[in-house]
């Protein structure tokens, strides 16, 4: 489940920004104030444009994959972001509201 979200969240980005991306979700489930599975924090409302959308449901590529089982398998993760979002298509104020801690790729990181 985690893969096809990197997937269909960070298609065309870097290996770094794949494992970025599944850093946030894990972060999101050592968190206060989120869901404390995976599935959760996926599926939480409104926390995934792909859920939204069904892209989540395709078949997620290897580098995808790969990029979890390294986020998943480190002692540290990729970022201590709970976001992240591209600048350049993110239409939602709240979230340009967040602080943001880096940059990888197209997508920034915050918290």
């Amino acid at each position: 489940m985690l893969s096809r979200l990197v997937h269909a969240e960070a298609k065309g980005e870097s290996y770094e920004g794949k494992v970025a991306v599944a850093s946030v979700v894990l972060n999101r489930t050592d968190k206060n104030g989120f869901p404390d599975t995976i599935r959760g924090v996926i599926y939480q409302k409104n926390a995934f444009e792909p859920v939204a959308n069904g892209s989540i449901n395709q078949e997620p590529d290897k580098e995808s994959i790969e990029a979890v089982e390294e986020a998943m398998s480190s002692k540290d993760r990729e970022t201590e972001a709970l976001f992240f979002y591209n600048p350049k298509t993110a239409s939602d104020d709240w979230i340009r509201s967040r602080k943001i801690i880096e940059k990888i790729g197209r997508h920034v990181f915050a918290i």
